[in-house]
C-alpha cells in the first residue's frame, strides 16, 4: 500500500508539471518574464501539493517506503518523458 501511496503522488506530482508545460505551450507564451512566473507558480504549488499529500500518506502509512517509492517513481517518470521526447 505504501508503494501504491507514493507512486499516486509522483503521479500527480509529474502530471501537474506536464499541465503547466502544455499551457504554457497553449498558450505560445514567449516573454521570460511570463515564462518565469508560471514556473514560480507552478513549483509552488507541486510543492504544497506534494507536502500535503506526503504528510497525510506517511501519518498513515511506513514514511521510509512512501519517500522512497515517491522518488523512484517520480525519476523513473522524468527519465522516461525525457527519454521519449528527444528525436
Amino acid at each position: 500500500m505504501e508503494i501504491v501511496a507514493g507512486a499516486l503522488v509522483a503521479i500527480i506530482n509529474q502530471g501537474l508539471l506536464y499541465w503547466r508545460m502544455q499551457q504554457l505551450k497553449r498558450k505560445n507564451i514567449i516573454d521570460p518574464k511570463q515564462v518565469v512566473n508560471m514556473g514560480r507558480m507552478s513549483l509552488i504549488e507541486r510543492l504544497l501539493l506534494v507536502s500535503i499529500l506526503l504528510t497525510l500518506t506517511m501519518i498513515m502509512l511506513d514514511p521510509l517506503t512512501v519517500i522512497l517509492s515517491f522518488f523512484i517513481i517520480n525519476l523513473g517518470v522524468t527519465f522516461y518523458i525525457q527519454w521519449q521526447s528527444k528525436p
